[in-house]
């Protein structure tokens, strides 16, 4: 062997060997973040629980973003950013009728960059169901995956006499042109628990929710519209029709979810609480 290939050997086991000495860069855990788009208020309680008493002076309309090594994670998208300007032009007499307000600070770009992402930046959009404040801005996603239940989406586009009040097609027109996990049951979304998308009808035909598992935080469940507020489950009150499309399913999905939340110990993050959005941390605070 000549000098020159001694050197050339050296040098590449030395490379080798301070490769092998360089510390690991730690891969960033999952972190979870809590928004809301706009808010509703100033309508009665009975609108969101039979037998309610008084009104909602103001509610949330939660989302979530889920910052995880495997791809980034929208659970629902809150009112089309469209309302900020056009409200009664999309939603039509609801916009009044539920107190709808919503800035431009809402809007799902201003509201993903509060944690440095941007729409093409999300892998996966998990919706709990269609409605209009769940699925507003399914659109702004349209390289992402759509993950939903098979029957939500046909009752979406072609929705029963009676149930489509709370549907509004230009919300979901872009999904038929959408890569589409169409679930008719659970998924482990990244096949390691870390998220649960789980079937819960009753609200909608293809109502779903999901669990999340944090490293600290432990186990979160996001109720989305499965269920409504916190009275709702401690109580056993469910929506009246329209906001229920199958009683039966509906007491039996809100058993499911006390199931999930005692054998993991969850927190519940429900779709319209006020005082429980109150209390959680706010992006770009996060869950980690």
């Amino acid at each position: 062997m000549t000098t020159k290939h001694v050197a050339v050997s050296l040098a590449l086991a030395l490379g080798l060997a301070a490769y092998a000495a360089a510390p690991a860069v730690a891969q960033e855990g999952p972190k979870l973040y809590v928004f809301t788009s706009g808010s509703l208020g100033g309508f009665p309680k009975a609108a969101l629980q039979m037998g309610g008493q008084g009104n909602i002076d103001w509610a949330p309309v939660s989302f979530y973003v889920l910052k995880h090594p495997k791809g980034n994670v929208i659970i629902d998208t809150g009112n089309n950013d469209k309302t900020i300007t056009d409200p009664e032009g999309w939603w039509g007499p609801l916009a009044k009728g539920f107190g709808l307000k919503m800035t431009q600070d809402d809007a799902i770009p201003a509201q993903l960059a509060k944690i440095g992402l941007k729409t093409d930046d999300i892998k996966y959009v998990v919706v709990g169901h269609l409605h209009l404040d769940h699925g507003g801005n399914v659109g702004q996603f349209p390289n992402a995956t759509l993950v939903a239940q098979d029957d939500e989406l046909k009752a979406a586009w072609w929705p029963d006499v009676g149930f489509s009040l709370y549907y509004i097609p230009g919300d979901f027109a872009d999904t038929k042109k959408m890569n589409i996990v169409r679930l008719n049951g659970d998924l482990d979304l990244f096949d390691d628990g870390s998220v649960r998308v789980m079937r819960a009808p009753g609200h909608t035909p293809g109502s779903q929710f999901v669990m999340v598992k944090l490293p600290k935080t432990g186990s979160v469940i996001l109720t989305s519209d499965v269920v409504y507020l916190k009275e709702n489950l401690d109580k056993n009150l469910i929506p009246p029709i329209p906001g229920t499309v199958n009683p039966g399913d509906a007491y039996r999905s809100y058993q499911r979810i006390r199931l999930m939340r005692d054998a993991n110990n969850a927190q519940i993050f429900y779709g319209h609480d006020p005082e429980v959005f109150k209390a959680t941390k706010h992006a770009p605070d996060f869950y980690d």
